[in-house]
């Protein structure tokens, strides 16, 4: 899968760790799910105590360059929810096949 681009000019250097993470794990062939979720979950809760300190003018570009990225972060999910599901219906054949020849 290719690399996300997560960081815009309004994000803070603590998010733009997570996101270096996030975005490793986006890399890999066979990312674990639970690391993305701890990572994604991770990340909102960031962006949800960093917005409570924003002024809002501050905060309208923040909220408006996030949109993008979460995006990119619901588009990932999506493909990695296809992915494990078609490496299951996979298995599940498999196992009717052996089931079959027995």
């Amino acid at each position: 899968m290719k690399k996300l681009i997560l960081d815009h000019s309004f994000t803070p250097s603590p998010l733009k760790r997570i996101n270096r993470d996030l975005s490793e794990l986006t890399t890999e062939n066979d990312p674990d799910e639970s690391i993305f979720l701890k990572l994604v979950n991770e990340r909102d809760d960031f962006i949800q105590k960093f917005l409570e300190d924003l002024p809002e003018q501050e905060k309208n570009n923040f909220v408006t360059a996030e949109l993008k990225i979460n995006g990119a972060l619901v588009a990932y999910a999506e493909e990695l929810f296809n992915a494990s599901l078609k490496q299951l219906s996979g298995l599940v054949r498999g196992r009717k096949a052996v089931n079959k020849y027995r």
